[in-house]
């Protein structure tokens, strides 16, 4: 395990996570080398003055003699890039960070990549380099997919906790469906219950509340992103959308019942698990 060390990190994808890793990256005093299609995100990029090398072209990007390839693109273009990556037979250890991990996984073990698969628990509701920052990711949880490789597993495991992350390893079914349930799903209720208040009276959004813009802050969320992420977990997804709406329905009998006592036990129960958290 102490074998591996990451001095020279290249990054696919330089948004608010791919952005946020440089940056944190640079603070340990790795250097880090950037590489985004955007001609705006790079000169965001370019503007920080923290990149050893910067470019919009993939054979550039490999020619920076890389010990580390962080991919941090949305989910259909990471899987074109690793693609890219077995069609260039690259040997270099790679890691990514999307929100979906079944499919990557998938992918890099079909092109025989040294491929571990990750996803860092952080982020805001905006995106790009310019809202990119080191600390959204100290005491956050970044985790891992178990994977055979097992000094390369160590390696990235020293590499996020020296940025200040919580690093916790699972399997990649488990993994998809517990971010499923606590964040993919909440993503499509906040997404759709904007939609539905637009669709029922769109003059009710001019007397909104904190409550509403505190419940729906991840509705302004990258369309793009989610896109990605609700049709790589869609058997996830459509389960839970099943088991939520007989959710709602043991709610909507409580009403109907006008039993004041079921009511009240069943948030008493809730406002308890929320206080928890």
């Amino acid at each position: 395990m102490e074998n591996i060390h990451f001095n020279k990190i290249g990054i696919a994808g330089l948004g608010l996570i791919g952005g946020s890793f440089a940056k944190a990256f640079v603070e340990q005093g790795i250097k880090v080398y950037g590489f985004d299609k955007s001609v705006e995100c790079l000169g965001s990029a370019a503007e920080s003055f923290i990149f050893e090398g910067l470019t919009d072209n993939e054979d550039e990007f490999l020619n920076f003699e890389l010990d580390l390839i962080y991919i941090c693109l949305p989910v259909n273009s990471a899987l074109k890039f690793l693609e890219y990556l077995g069609g260039k037979k690259v040997t270099t250890f790679i890691t990514d960070g999307c929100s979906t991990k079944k499919s990557i996984c998938e992918k890099a073990k079909d092109l025989n990549l040294n491929f571990v698969g990750g996803h860092p628990i952080a982020g805001k509701e905006v995106s790009g380099f310019e809202n990119s920052e080191a600390d959204i990711f100290k005491n956050a949880y970044h985790i891992l997919i178990d994977s055979e490789q097992k000094e390369f597993l160590g390696a990235l495991k020293n590499l996020h906790s020296q940025i200040g992350m919580k690093v916790n390893v699972m399997d990649v079914d488990r993994h998809d469906k517990i971010f499923g349930l606590i964040s993919h799903f909440p993503h499509l209720i906040a997404f759709s219950l904007i939609d539905f208040v637009e669709n029922e009276d769109s003059l009710a959004f001019s007397f909104t509340g904190g409550g509403f813009r505190d419940f729906t802050r991840i509705a302004k969320s990258n369309p793009t992103m989610w896109s990605d992420i609700f049709f790589d977990n869609s058997d996830n997804l459509q389960q839970l959308i099943d088991r939520y709406i007989e959710e709602l329905t043991k709610w909507k009998n409580a009403i109907k019942s006008n039993d004041y006592d079921l009511m009240k036990s069943m948030i008493s129960k809730v406002k308890g698990l929320r206080e928890a958290l």
